[in-house]
């Protein structure tokens, strides 16, 4: 090429190559070294498709907009669009690597919009990371207007300054023949094509493979922001050809606000790529989002990591780690040189600064306009990623106070109030409620298992106050301002619930539930491993005693088959032992141990504290554990000891319980208090009038036999000492009074009771010295009175009376039993009486010996006249007479209580008529009046007085006898307007079920006084029947009835 003529002089390459050189050498410098390689292979792809937009847009009218291509191949990645060409200007700054004329920027265009986004001019020289050789092939238009196809290889590689400006000068030259050697024509716009073809080492092959991923994943955002770029197409290996494009879907109107939804399309088809946005003249932020045209439902979705959070209508790699859910664009930033971030300096002296924090802050207030509008369409889901906001990495460029504070408080601040947490599928709330209280719970752990079993024990427990769901996700989101809950907050959750019944409450479940809800906390500590020693250690009271109450685990122990009804006894005098015993259906886990403790323990202290004897509830104690019996092998002495204690203490011993581990040394205390008891109650009442009065017995033969059976018990099982108290005695004497053993004396049996009495009257009695005969008691010898002993004590006192003449008027009745019982008795008189038998006359005074020789001489003719021949037949015939004159009442002297049978008996079926029959004496003589009687023992005397009547009734009317046709009711047991073979008559009707029939009723008596008048029984079984005099003479035995006509 010849170097004086053509487009390019000599004397500009000469002055301009050198310092391009120097320039070039600098700028490949990094690139050779493989510095941030990576970030430049993401950056290069991004400048070329920035060059394409601004040289189309430089290129063309207003509106017109660029397609793009972008192939790679196993050795060359292609870079081309359409609409584009090249003037002499664009030719010189690309070889030279200067920015062209129409990019310069003057101060006063700060903050203005420009049609070119390229700053600097610089950003091609990233592309040589690909390739040090770049084939150039576009359009030339030259001052004519022209247009000729040219190409020509850019070369970079040169390692020094020589062979940098070779390179330069062998552009130029390839460049200026091709265009002179080229043809002037005549394209459309759409045909216009600029291409940049970059050979690929396998060295490089990686590094476009990322910069072609780079186009895959954030080209939506790009196509969003420059509506210059109609179209980027990817085609890998010529094969899977991709074209990318951005169609907008929706636009809404909020707050003076659009809110615009866009769908990136592949190939002219819709994908599930939707995306936000809002903007004002200066700022436009965009979200990625999900949509479901089938539902009309919206999810927000996580900004990829990867993505710049800042863009210059095209990405500024090395934004990602601002950690904004959103990307920022203007056209107005001013970046840095590298293109890696805008400063956002807080320097009011800094005016791209102070720009590009302006811009940034107008951001922030567009999000909030945005979160708003989400807030108010409840068909917005996954909320929790319009929450991803953290603190940004340390940058040069980046004043991390002035955008933690006007930047992530700011919108954290806004993000608290705004309703973003689903709670359940109906219910969105805020993290703070309005007062500024936190009021959503994020469960916290250090790993996800954890967590997870965490977020469903507090769902449980605060199911309106925890997520539904991405607990992982708000787990990552979450600052300090929001409710961490950890499994140590959880802890003092429970602790402050105290109370099984109060987390069954506060989990409106029941207490089988509560108790699931523990033993999954406490697999939660066992499987999280660090905070169940803090359990442990006593940091938290978590768990149930068995009464439970929350305690800490110190204080608790294990319960090794301890009977609940010994934890029972133990309650009453000491601490309940439920108190300390874990509850038995909660299970902590192999990280929480526990002391056990055994029932033989809880019986050691029942017993000591029963021997001391300090406390007062003893009693209740002793009295509980009379009533324990095992479920088999009930012994005697158990048997015995519960119903002595209940017939003493009928009110204490009303049943008995069963216990499931019985254990003697249970009752080795208790059984002597429990006699004791029984023994000290018996003898308060000093003698046994007052005992059978006071414990209800039948009658004092009753009571002996009872008290005699507790006595052999005593002696049986070794409690003997309770016979021998002198403060508390039992044992009864022949004049019922109680004494104590070692003032009694057993009576041999052969002394005759006469005897006994006339030495009661001389002034000594023998019976408050003897154990009562029904009392089977073990004395010494000497502690045993005969016949022998008694007389004398009787002649002891007899002999001087006989002496006395006035003693003898004193004594008188007294001496003459005793000569009664000498004369029946002289045999033994003659031997215990030697030295009084023969002088016995002496005992009775003249007038007495003559009336009783009278009275002797009229028994003698008595029993002469009635054939009676001694005192013996007279005594029985007596009896005889007795019996017969008393048969039909001795059933009536015994006095009874009502029952329904005797109501059915008497005909009375309501409380009226019984309070009327117990007016009449013969009534309330034999029964007891209690207001005891129940309704449906009226009901079932009714039942049967009317079943009487009726089957009655039936049976007359078939009788051929009676004529029924005028029958009424006159009483409901009285039946009158009955003919019988032609004379009127009148019937009682009664039920006889109980085998008797009771007339008092007067109505009954009067009709029965009646000469044409029957009384007729039913007992439901048999056929009914007429109650005749003969009947009642056979059924009652009367063989003798008074007549008395009045």
């Amino acid at each position: 090429m010849n170097t004086t003529k053509g487009i390019f002089t000599q004397f500009e390459r000469d002055e301009l190559n050198k310092i391009t050189a120097k320039s070039i050498l600098e700028k490949l410098m990094n690139i050779r070294q493989k510095i941030d390689a990576e970030f430049t292979a993401r950056r290069l792809v991004w400048e070329l498709i920035q060059n394409a937009k601004d040289n189309v847009s430089l290129s063309n009218k207003e509106g017109e907009r660029v397609n793009i291509n972008i192939s790679l191949t196993e050795n060359e990645f292609a870079f081309s669009h359409n609409k584009g060409y090249f003037t002499n200007e664009h030719i010189r700054g690309l070889i030279r690597k200067y920015s062209s004329s129409d990019k310069n920027r003057e101060a006063d265009d700060l903050g203005k919009s420009h049609k070119v986004t390229g700053r600097f001019g610089t950003g091609f020289m990233t592309t040589h990371l690909l390739s040090e050789k770049v084939k150039v092939i576009s359009h030339y238009k030259s001052d004519d207007l022209s247009l000729k196809p040219f190409s020509f290889w850019l070369n970079r590689s040169g390692k020094g300054e020589k062979e940098i400006i070779d390179g330069i000068n062998e552009a130029f030259e390839e460049a200026d023949t091709s265009i002179t050697n080229s043809s002037s024509i005549r394209l459309d716009n759409e045909i216009l094509r600029t291409s940049f073809i970059y050979p690929l080492s396998d060295k490089k092959k990686s590094l476009a493979a990322i910069a072609f991923e780079e186009v895959r994943k954030g080209i939506a955002y790009t196509l969003i922001n420059v509506s210059d770029i109609s179209s980027v197409t990817l085609c890998e290996d010529l094969v899977d050809e991709v074209i990318y494009s951005i169609k907008q879907t929706d636009t809404k109107s909020y707050l003076g606000s659009e809110i615009l939804i866009f769908n990136l399309l592949v190939n002219g088809e819709e994908t599930e790529n939707y995306y936000v946005s809002t903007r004002n003249t200066s700022v436009q932020i965009i979200l990625p989002i999900l949509y479901n045209e089938e539902s009309n439902n919206y999810s927000v979705q996580q900004l990829d990591g990867s993505i710049p959070r800042l863009h210059l209508d095209f990405p500024m790699i090395g934004t990602e780690d601002l950690h904004l859910p959103f990307i920022i664009n203007s056209s107005l930033f001013e970046p840095t040189e590298p293109r890696d971030g805008v400063s956002l300096i807080d320097d009011d002296d800094n005016e791209f600064s102070k720009l590009n924090c302006k811009l940034v802050l107008q951001a922030v207030e567009l999000y909030k306009v945005l979160l708003s509008y989400i807030e108010q369409n409840t068909n917005w889901g996954d909320l929790y990623n319009l929450a991803r906001i953290k603190n940004p990495k340390q940058h040069s460029w980046i004043d991390n106070n002035w955008f933690c504070r006007n930047v992530v408080e700011d919108l954290r601040k806004k993000l608290l109030y705004i309703n973003i947490v689903d709670i359940t599928e109906d219910n969105r709330i805020s993290m703070w409620n309005e007062n500024g209280e936190n009021q959503v719970y994020f469960p916290h752990a250090s790993n996800r298992i954890v967590r997870k079993k965490l977020w469903k024990l507090l769902k449980k427990l605060y199911p309106q106050s925890v997520p539904m769901n991405h607990i992982e996700e708000w787990d990552e989101i979450i600052w300090s301002d929001c409710y961490s809950f950890s499994i140590s907050n959880l802890s003092q959750e429970i602790e402050k619930i105290g109370s099984l019944s109060n987390l069954s409450e506060q989990l409106e479940k029941e207490e089988e539930k509560a108790i699931t809800f523990l033993n999954d906390y406490y697999n939660l500590l066992n499987v999280e491993k660090n905070h169940v020693k803090e359990i442990a250690t006593d940091e938290f009271a978590v768990i149930p005693n068995q009464l439970g109450d929350f305690q800490k685990k110190t204080k608790l122990y294990v319960d090794k088959n301890i009977d609940e009804e010994v934890k029972n006894v133990c309650s009453f005098i000491s601490q309940n032992p439920r108190e300390y015993l874990i509850h038995k259906r909660i299970f902590t886990g192999s990280g929480i141990e526990y002391h056990i403790k055994k029932q033989d323990d809880i019986i050691s202290e029942i017993n000591s504290i029963i021997k001391e004897g300090n406390n007062d509830n003893i009693s209740d104690s002793c009295d509980y554990l009379a009533s324990l019996f095992p479920d088999t092998n009930i012994t005697e002495k158990r048997l015995s000891i519960f119903e002595f204690s209940r017939r003493v203490y009928p009110d204490d011993f009303s049943k008995k319980r069963k216990i499931i581990y019985p254990d003697d040394k249970l009752w080795e205390e208790s059984d002597k208090k429990s006699l004791f008891y029984i023994v000290s109650k018996i003898a308060n009442y000093k003698n046994i009038e007052k005992a059978v009065e006071e414990l209800t017995f039948k009658d004092k033969g009753d009571f002996l036999i009872w008290l005699d059976s507790l006595i052999l018990f005593l002696l049986k099982e070794k409690f003997e000492n309770n016979i021998n108290r002198e403060k508390y005695p039992i044992l009864p004497n022949q004049n019922g009074h109680f004494c104590s053993k070692e003032h009694l004396f057993l009576d041999d049996g052969n002394i005759d009771e006469i005897l006994k009495d006339i030495s009661e009257e001389l002034g000594y009695d023998f019976r408050d010295e003897f154990l009562d005969k029904s009392i089977f008691l073990k004395l010494p010898e000497n502690r045993t009175y005969t016949i022998e002993n008694v007389a004398e004590k009787i002649s002891a006192f007899v002999k001087p009376i006989l002496r006395d003449i006035d003693k003898r008027k004193e004594h008188k009745e007294t001496l003459k039993k005793l000569y009664v019982w000498m004369n029946e008795n002289k045999e033994k008189s003659n031997t215990l009486f030697s030295d009084l038998f023969e002088r016995r006359f002496l005992f009775l005074e003249d007038d007495d010996i003559s009336l009783n020789m009278k009275k002797a001489t009229e028994l003698d003719q008595l029993l002469e006249e009635h054939g009676i021949e001694n005192m013996e037949d007279l005594r029985i015939q007596l009896s005889k007479l007795t019996n017969n004159s008393n048969d039909f009442q001795e059933n009536e002297d015994e006095k009874i209580d009502i029952t329904r049978e005797i109501l059915v008996s008497l005909g009375i079926s309501s409380p009226e008529q019984l309070e009327e029959a117990f007016k009449d004496p013969t009534i309330s003589s034999r029964f007891y009046h209690t207001s005891t009687h129940t309704i449906d023992m009226f009901i079932y005397a009714q039942g049967l007085i009317e079943r009487t009547k009726q089957n009655i009734i039936k049976l007359l009317e078939n009788h051929p006898d009676y004529d029924c046709t005028d029958l009424e009711e006159t009483a409901h047991t009285t039946l009158a307007g009955i003919i019988k073979n032609g004379v009127p008559i009148q019937i009682v009707t009664r039920p006889s079920d109980n085998g008797e029939v009771i007339v008092y009723y007067s109505s009954e008596k009067d009709t029965l006084d009646s000469d044409n008048s029957e009384l007729w029984v039913d007992n439901g079984v048999d056929e009914p029947h007429i109650l005749t005099l003969g009947r009642i003479l056979k059924s009652t035995g009367i063989n003798r009835i008074p007549i008395n006509m009045n």
